[in-house]
């Protein structure tokens, strides 16, 4: 991560056209061009020349970001907006210390789920072999047992080796907490070095983007959904089941996801509106927002409700929390790899 006053010309570069408008989940509900990418980049501006500071009401425009890099996507100059967002945040991190308490105590809470007893299910050997990253979920005790990763690869003749990982930093990352973030890539690093193979696979679109960002040569990082279309692999469930389906803001590859959700028999998949529009994850926190973050969640939740399914499907562990979170009990959430593996009828 470059510090703030690195990205000058980044932001120098943003022509202010205001295509960002039209794709900010943030700004469609509040109007506040403050909460969108050009109007945060007008602010930067004004910081690194001296002009403003880093105070916490400009902070609180950045933390309106939701992170989902749809403005990124759009803009015609190839800004990543959220990269520059993130070194700014790392700014505010370093002199204010609510955000370290923060830090703090999202430290706490995945230290302690990688307290929780280590399951590693043995895989059957094949020629062919790959790394599996189980993120901050699987792998870990009851919830290694839902996790049908392991057996859906074998059938595709892969071995899995499954190390014992420590969380990808992400949740760090975005808050600024750069000696944190760099703790977690190096105990990766320090774990990738053990074994000699150049592929590792995740279940989790927010791990896939971290892990490739570290950029190791040599190393391949790949989606769990890649592996089941390349290998054609063909799955019924038990019963008909209608679901419906939330795509991550950094899946990369849904045609991969579309295709195990159309090919899998008994599965009737139904595309909700703004199928792949931010879960809002990173509003959750964000109690003082209330009255723009509450219409959000109110949002995506009709979507889903709309589609008349009782199963929504979603492939990033922050997604599946904040969905369940604003369900209502409307709903159930699941991940994609772990409904398939309850639901798949045996051969």
């Amino acid at each position: 991560m470059k510090d703030l006053a690195e990205y000058k010309e980044e932001i120098h570069s943003c022509s202010k056209c205001g295509l960002c408008q039209s794709v900010c989940p943030i700004y469609k509900i509040t109007g506040n061009d403050c909460s969108v990418s050009r109007g945060h980049f007008i602010m930067l501006k004004g910081l690194i020349k001296g002009d403003l500071k880093m105070t916490k009401k400009l902070n609180r425009y950045l933390d309106l970001c939701l992170k989902c890099g749809a403005c990124s996507k759009f803009c015609p100059s190839d800004i990543d907006v959220v990269e520059i967002i993130a070194s700014a945040k790392a700014e505010y991190f370093k002199s204010h210390p609510s955000e370290k308490l923060i830090s703090l105590i999202q430290r706490t809470f995945i230290s302690f789920l990688h307290l929780i007893p280590w399951t590693n299910t043995k895989s059957q050997k094949f020629d062919k072999k790959v790394i599996f990253f189980s993120g901050c979920k699987g792998g870990r005790g009851k919830w290694r047992g839902k996790c049908g990763l392991t057996k859906l690869l074998n059938s595709c003749s892969i071995e899995v080796i499954e190390p014992k990982f420590n969380c990808c930093g992400i949740p760090f990352y975005v808050r600024g907490d750069r000696e944190t973030y760099e703790k977690y890539k190096q105990s990766f690093i320090d774990t990738i070095k053990k074994y000699d193979i150049k592929e590792i696979v995740t279940t989790c679109a927010s791990c896939e983007k971290t892990l490739k960002g570290y950029n190791i040569e040599g190393l391949e990082v790949k989606n769990i959904y890649h592996y089941l279309r390349e290998n054609q692999l063909k799955l019924k469930l038990k019963k008909p089941v209608k679901v419906t389906f939330h795509k991550p803001c950094n899946i990369e590859n849904f045609e991969d996801i579309k295709w195990i959700l159309e090919n899998t028999e008994n599965l009737e998949y139904i595309e909700m509106k703004d199928f792949g529009s931010c879960c809002g994850l990173n509003g959750i926190t964000k109690f003082k927002e209330y009255s723009v973050m509450s219409k959000l969640f109110k949002n995506k939740r009709k979507n889903i409700i709309d589609t008349k399914t009782k199963i929504v499907l979603t492939s990033c562990l922050g997604c599946e929390v904040a969905l369940s979170l604003y369900s209502l009990f409307k709903y159930k959430t699941f991940d994609l790899i772990e409904f398939l593996n309850q639901n798949i009828k045996k051969s």
